[in-house]
């Protein structure tokens, strides 16, 4: 029998290692703009500093976890934080842009070394009733550690030099590989083979490179873009080379029978559509509240964390999925997500924080609901020692679902508001036309409209450059005037700023309404989108009685060196 202590120790050597590297996958968002000034570079390559992470993060995954259960997952989960504590020093020092985003690319793979490891590593350690509360811990800490990722990087970077969002992985990570090393034993998948499947691993990788690459591209050039096409159609055709080498080989990386399991493909057609679900809360949430409600990152990120904190307290409540079922939990969880998801929809431009975090609040309940369960039913659905594939499948499902849900809501986001700048702008010239200012005035501030997208909702500048511009424009016109017109003319010129102070908040208000109501179409996708998660998450479920039997079936511990 297991005890306590010889579980606590695994689960907190591996949570530090996984905590770190999803962390990763957002703590950078917030110091862009510091890390773009520094090296004098482009939005263009900036980018990249975020999506060299996520693409080695997602193209490695299967091909980390099957070395893991060839060679060791204590091993591979090792020389995976290493790599990281290296690599991290390393994106500190670099002195060029290039180098940082190779290194980046290098945290990333390491990442998926450590990342799907965890749940197996760990659960040759756990006792069957304890299978439930450690998979619910993994699975809430992917949900926290992304949503956090954003405030605790706004903290570091305005209180420190960018460079130590990279260094507080330091001393995290020597951390865990002292306790991996102290409290860890070794395991494997007893019928893995030590025979590398090349094919499998080269045309997998090719397959994930070339989605994720697309994916990610979608927001700058489009979907109808050769790039795109060509990298969705090149990501087909290495899938169908997967799948068809895979059922030839003896010993593949991934069995593909496993998906004969209507309910292990289910779950995992969920995990994709809980991906573009996160992306439509914590992606487009984030840009909503620093863009429309005019509040900074740190803030915003602040605000986005109050789901986590709901996810946490309901984290008891889920882990109960191991003796009472996950059927009813995943359901629950997509269903108040998807209400959530609604409800943010429904937030206007001056609507109290508190309403904000109430409605996040449901969306992290939602989250602690579908994780636990979700993972526990992949992992039960699995035989014990193919563990390790399935916990890498729950992330590669969840980051292929993060990319598509990026690409889609983008582009339907800029679609949507488009739509909305048009009918703010025709509101805007007509609430400038029936006001006192002067035919000059109004012809300017029609010019302006035209000239800005939405500069209004992110400050003051636009009523400050018209201010400008009208100081400017007395002077002038002051300066070639006589002196007994001067007061006539001080006077006109003090009604048109008194009348555009006046005229701006209204301005300023249309257009942030246009603009909520173009998230609000995007907001309500992601809810639908989540409501079909509630269907794959039924059929994907584990009823009472059949988890009793899975666990009293479960025995981790044959994968265990002995």
């Amino acid at each position: 029998m297991k005890s306590k202590q010889s579980y606590m120790m695994p689960v907190i050597a591996a949570a530090l290692g996984f905590f770190m590297a999803l962390l990763d996958t957002t703590i950078v968002n917030v110091s862009l703009p510091k890390i773009t000034a520094y090296y004098e570079t482009t939005i263009d390559q900036i980018s990249w500093v975020i999506d060299s992470y996520n693409i080695a993060f997602g193209v490695v995954l299967l091909t980390a976890v099957r070395f893991a259960d060839q060679f060791g997952r204590k091993k591979i989960f090792q020389i995976g934080l290493i790599l990281f504590v290296v690599s991290s020093v390393l994106c500190g020092l670099s002195q060029s842009i290039g180098l940082l985003i190779l290194f980046r690319a290098i945290q990333g793979l390491a990442a998926a070394m450590i990342v799907p490891v965890c749940v197996p590593l760990v659960l040759v350690h756990t006792p069957a009733e304890k299978v439930g509360v450690v998979t619910a811990l993994f699975g809430i800490m992917a949900g926290v550690s992304t949503a956090l990722g954003p405030t605790i990087g706004g903290v570091i970077s305005e209180n420190f030099s960018w460079q130590w969002i990279f260094y507080i992985n330091v001393p995290i990570g020597i951390l865990a590989v002292s306790l991996i090393h102290s409290f860890v034993h070794e395991s494997y998948d007893p019928t893995a083979s030590k025979k590398i499947d090349w094919m499998g691993m080269i045309t997998i990788s090719i397959s994930l490179f070339a989605l994720i690459y697309g994916l990610l591209q979608v927001k700058e050039v489009g979907w109808s873009s050769p790039l795109v096409l060509s990298c969705l159609i090149g990501s087909a055709i290495g899938l169908l080379m997967f799948v068809k080498f895979e059922s030839k080989n003896k010993d593949p990386m991934l069995p593909v029978q496993l998906f004969k399991n209507y309910q292990f493909a289910c779950g995992n057609i969920a995990l994709l559509c809980l991906g573009i679900g996160m992306m439509c809360v914590y992606f487009l949430m984030a840009f909503y509240l620093t863009t429309v409600n005019g509040i900074s990152q740190i803030q915003a990120g602040l605000i986005l964390s109050s789901s986590s904190i709901a996810t946490m307290l309901i984290t008891p409540l889920a882990a109960k999925a191991n003796k009472w079922g996950t059927l009813w939990f995943g359901v629950s969880g997509y269903v108040l997500f998807s209400i959530g998801t609604y409800l943010l929809g429904f937030i206007s431009s001056d609507q109290s924080v508190w309403a904000i975090v109430g409605v996040l609040m449901i969306v992290g309940l939602g989250s602690g609901l579908i994780f636990s369960p979700l993972s526990i039913a992949l992992i039960l659905q699995v035989p014990e020692e193919k563990a390790g594939i399935a916990s890498g499948l729950f992330q590669v499902s969840r980051v292929i679902g993060a990319a598509v849900g990026v690409a889609i809501l983008v582009v339907m986001l800029q679609h949507m508001m488009q739509n909305e700048m048009k009918a703010a702008k025709n509101e805007m010239i007509e609430k400038v036309e029936i006001s006192k200012l002067s035919d000059n005035t109004k012809e300017k501030l029609k010019l302006q409209f035209e000239n800005n997208k939405n500069e209004l909702t992110e400050n003051k500048s636009s009523l400050q450059d018209v201010l400008h511009k009208l100081t400017d424009e007395e002077k002038k016109v002051l300066k070639s005037s006589p002196d007994n017109a001067h007061a006539e003319i001080k006077k006109r010129f003090d009604i048109e700023i008194k009348e555009i102070r006046n005229l701006y908040p209204a301005l300023e208000k249309i257009m942030k309404d246009h603009i909520s109501l173009a998230y609000k179409a995007v907001f309500r996708f992601g809810a639908i989108v989540m409501l079909i998660g509630a269907v794959f998450a039924y059929l994907n479920g584990i009823n009472a009685r059949r988890m009793k039997k899975y666990i009293r079936e479960r025995n981790f511990e044959v994968a265990m060196k002995r």
